[in-house]
């Protein structure tokens, strides 16, 4: 059940103890009429009395449930909103990865040994001396990423200085 349910239910039953509240005034008004006077009336006054701040005081604690679950509500709303927000960031940036390895895969696919600009940063930032961890931090990628495309250039090149020198 939703808490919207669940608040209406809650509004529903109030509504209906008060007039429940209403019948049973009335009847003991009607009774009144026809009783005797002196003590059994004050007995009935007493009697309703307490019955109507029995009354009063569900009648409260209804209110403040009420309000309890409308902050609740409220504050449930505000964290789904917010994690909303953050999933379609998320999205968007799957979304801008996946068109971007697609890319970088259509690319590769023309020329398999052609490097794309990020290997090309890497190489570039280790001819500048930067460590793995520094080129990694640098363009945001893993340091492994990093170790495998240095090891890569530096095989490839190791194999065409070998083939030069056959």
């Amino acid at each position: 059940m939703s808490t919207t349910t669940e608040l209406q239910l809650l509004m529903f039953a109030q509504i209906g103890i008060d007039i429940i509240i209403i019948v049973v005034f009335i009847f003991v008004i009607r009774r009144l009429r026809y009783a005797n006077k002196g003590k059994s009336f004050d007995k009935t006054v007493k009697m309703l009395e307490s019955l109507f701040t029995d009354a009063d005081k569900i009648a409260q604690q209804f209110k403040v449930q009420l309000e309890e679950k409308h902050h609740l509500i409220k504050r449930l709303n505000e964290q789904l909103d917010k994690r909303v927000g953050s999933l379609n960031g998320l999205l968007q940036r799957a979304d801008a990865l996946l068109s971007s390895h697609a890319q970088q895969a259509a690319d590769a696919e023309c020329d398999p040994l052609s490097l794309n600009s990020q290997e090309r940063q890497i190489i570039a930032l280790a001819g500048e001396g930067c460590d793995l961890e520094k080129i990694a931090k640098r363009l945001s990628i893993p340091k492994e990423e990093v170790k495998l495309v240095l090891d890569l250039k530096q095989k490839l090149s190791q194999i065409g200085k070998e083939e030069g020198l056959s």
